[in-house]
């Protein structure tokens, strides 16, 4: 599935849950959050799991909110890889 999937469902559960109106400022102190529980629960696969998906969640959500089209730039993240595999 593309990451635009992802964005588009993401943007749908917001609109439903009615969390669309979620500062920005707010989402960022979450990822931060996310981010120092992702650290403490290195070594317990299943913890690290879920919150990397937290942290996709609330990313996803920040795309959403600007529209941004993550597939697009993935592959312009691929491209620019190229320039460090060996020729």
């Amino acid at each position: 599935m593309s990451l635009n999937f992802y964005i588009d469902e993401v943007r749908e559960f917001m609109d439903k849950a009615g969390f669309s109106s979620e500062v920005e400022a707010d989402i960022f102190k979450m990822l931060d959050e996310e981010f120092a529980l992702l650290k403490s629960s290195y070594g317990n696969e299943e913890k690290m799991q879920h919150q990397i998906y937290d942290m996709l969640f609330l990313l996803f959500e920040i795309a959403a909110k600007h529209n941004m089209d993550l597939d697009s730039e993935w592959i312009k993240g691929r491209d620019k890889k190229k320039k460090y595999l060996p020729k």
